[in-house]
């Protein structure tokens, strides 16, 4: 008893020993079975590369628990899990939790399902490691460390709000030029679809539309699935048919052929890989994405009539899938004339289809205030539409806070697909939605305040802390700059904007009417080619000082930005506000060019186009560094700013008083050519299979 008592003393004077924390370092190695499924195999594999960005070093992979270390990351799903951990339920429910075993500790990433447990593994890189889930687009290394510490007895469970979500590559010629994957029987090198993919799951997405005008064979479409995600189809490309390789000599009519359309539905839904997880797409639109009654004479002249074909063909497409999956999930993307057929109550969405509001391409949804609970979205954070953004940055934070916290409020949260185009210029918007779609807490209820929060976060992890409040600041004037053209709140000038109307413009001058500008009557009424210019000379005039100051607010913040997020503010922020900024200045001197009376006066002012037109190009090509060589130049065939720069030159010519080249004029007028450019690497093939002269 004595000795116990002098002990007592000494024993209260000893540092209390805390329960032991896991400590992640350069050393620890990461364990997932042999028999876990390749995506989550995959997975791991990235996890690893992440080591090399923190610690200097790959983890080690090892598939045995003998083969492990004092410290362990358990990558687990269909096998067995260690003590207490157990598997989340529900879908896609991602768990994190820490193990202490005196002698060993672990960190364990496992999920309900295969994609629960991928998301885990990011989550916990993105969370503990500090990699951005869109490194590779933000070109984001991630600080150095020696070491992460993970709090003791950690445990984490979440899963998604949106059932799907996920990406639409749309329109996708940066891409198809940037890294063609001829050689691999695709349109984009199958290196950057991993990188798409990749990105896709980091942010917790589950499907894909990888490409705009694909047969279901493509080698991408395997990889997809390789990666854990679920492909899906376009309101165009319904079933998996590449309209667009429909063959000439066959009318694309379900009118008067229908037996072709139901075979070539059915020859493409059977296409599709075995075992790939496969959402199905009805719905009918004519070829190249056009109303079908455009090209078919036997098409009925009534809105009902025509919502009755499109229900027709719809049915057949139902009785298709219901023969190939047994359980199949079936979508109806009411793009455009499908929404307004649904509105007018001449078009009713089949049973057992879920019904998709698309947006309008800017960002507002179609719905009319009537989105409901089970149904879905399509919206667009870039859009190729002739008026919208292409190559930067348009759909406002608090618009996406406010129509998609409309969809959440209303339980409409079946699917989420984002139009992302060529994913590299909107990667700022692109990972909001993506957010929102996992968690919209912050987004909706009585004071949302997802958008602010999520800006103050964007700016400070991608430009650091001394930065963002100035590039908020940035922010809120670049998103308030644009010209407004019209009264929508969509009516506001994006790249697309300045390209159509310098093209048309000058179309229209060289042919002497307003045929060239007929499209654009919709939003930007007008009866003569003078009128049509003085409304773009007022609306960039009022922009212009915006842009300025836009500008003016970036460079500021330049000098706050770290030395080595100076590329990425070039590409995310610079660039961008440069080509508005001088694209801007083009349109405007363009229609002042058409309204001075003297030549002399025009060919100043024509003069002064061309040489904001190549400021803006410049802007474009100071984003094309490093892996990003010739990402906005080798494919630039959508907008084409090196064909608006032809044809103002040719049009200068002309008011020099020289022949203009018609082979710029026939140019200009082609609105084929990017297409035939990103689906050359099909050849001659067609929906049948049958080589023809396309």
């Amino acid at each position: 008893m004595r000795t116990a008592a002098l002990l007592l003393p000494l024993l209260l004077c000893l540092p209390t020993l805390a329960p032991a924390r896991v400590r992640v370092t350069a050393a620890t190695t990461i364990l997932i079975d042999s028999r876990e499924p390749g995506p989550l195999q995959k997975a791991a594999s990235d996890l690893a590369g992440d080591f090399q960005r923190v610690f200097g070093r790959r983890a080690n992979i090892v598939h045995n628990p003998s083969q492990t270390g004092e410290s362990t990351i358990r990558i687990a799903c269909n096998e067995p899990l260690p003590p207490p951990v157990t598997k989340p339920s529900g879908w896609e429910n991602l768990r994190i939790q820490t193990i202490d075993n005196g002698n060993t500790h672990e960190v364990v990433l496992t999920g309900s399902d295969v994609r629960g447990a991928i998301y885990a593994v990011y989550q916990f890189s993105q969370q503990f490691l500090g990699v951005d889930p869109l490194y590779y687009w933000t070109d984001h290394a991630p600080a150095r460390r020696t070491e992460v510490v993970l709090p003791e007895n950690y445990a984490h469970t979440e899963g998604p709000a949106f059932h799907y979500r996920g990406w639409f590559l749309n329109d996708e010629d940066l891409f198809t030029g940037w890294t063609p994957g001829v050689q691999q029987g695709a349109g984009i090198a199958l290196s950057t679809w991993d990188h798409i993919f990749e990105a896709i799951l980091r942010l917790k997405g589950n499907m894909v539309v990888p490409g705009t005008w694909i047969f279901p064979y493509e080698p991408q479409i395997r990889a997809a699935g390789d990666r854990g995600l679920v492909v899906t189809q376009h309101h165009v490309n319904t079933l998996g048919l590449d309209t667009y390789r429909w063959p000439p000599t066959r009318p694309m009519s379900f009118l008067s052929d229908p037996k072709s359309l139901e075979e070539a539905w059915t020859r493409a839904a059977s296409q599709y890989p075995k075992g790939l997880e496969v959402l199905w797409s009805v719905g009918f639109r004519g070829q190249n994405d056009y109303p079908f009654w455009l090209n078919d004479s036997n098409a009925p002249t009534t809105d009902e009539g025509r919502a009755r074909i499109i229900r027709s063909a719809i049915d057949a497409q139902i009785a298709i899938v219901r023969k190939q999956d047994p359980n199949p999930q079936i979508f109806l993307n009411a793009w455009r004339e499908a929404a307004t057929f649904i509105h007018e109550g001449f078009l009713k969405v089949p049973e057992g289809v879920s019904l998709i509001w698309p947006d309008n391409g800017h960002g507002l949804l179609e719905d009319h205030g009537s989105i409901a609970a089970g149904q879905g979205e399509y919206y667009h954070t870039a859009m190729f539409d002739y008026m919208s953004n292409h190559y930067s940055e348009m759909v406002p934070l608090d618009r996406i806070q406010r129509e998609l916290g409309r969809a959440v409020n209303a339980g409409a949260t079946r699917w989420l697909l984002i139009n992302t185009a060529n994913v590299r210029p909107v990667v700022m918007t692109t990972r909001a939605v993506m957010e929102l779609a996992w968690n919209p807490k912050s987004w909706v209820g009585a004071e949302p305040h997802g958008d602010t929060e999520y800006l103050e976060r964007w700016c400070r992890e991608e430009f650091g802390s001394r930065a963002a409040p100035a590039l908020e600041a940035y922010y809120n004037a670049y998103f308030a700059a644009p010209a407004q053209y019209g009264n929508a709140e969509d009516a506001r000038a994006a790249d697309n904007f300045y390209e159509t109307v310098a093209r048309r413009l000058l179309l229209a001058l060289l042919e002497g009417n307003t045929n060239a500008l007929k499209g654009l009557s919709g939003r930007i009424p007008f009866s003569t080619i003078d009128g049509f210019a003085a409304k773009i000379v007022a609306a960039a005039r009022d922009a212009e000082p915006r842009w300025q100051h836009a500008r003016e607010l970036a460079m500021k913040a330049r000098p706050l930005v770290p030395a080595n997020r100076q590329q990425f503010f070039q590409a995310n922020i610079l660039t961008q506000v440069d080509m508005h900024l001088h694209f801007n200045e083009m349109i405007l001197k363009l229609a002042e060019m058409e309204q001075a009376g003297a030549t002399p006066t025009k060919i100043a002012l024509l003069k002064d186009a061309i040489a904001a037109g190549v400021e803006a190009q410049r802007a474009l090509e100071a984003a094309d560094y490093g892996k990003w060589n010739n990402y906005y130049t080798a494919g630039d065939w959508l907008l084409n700013t090196p064909l608006t720069l032809d044809l103002e030159r040719a049009y200068l010519g002309h008011l020099e008083g020289r022949p203009i080249d018609p082979g710029v004029v026939t140019r200009a007028r082609d609105t084929g050519f990017a297409y035939h450019m990103i689906t050359a690497y099909q050849g001659t093939q067609t929906v049948f299979g049958v080589p023809s002269r396309l």
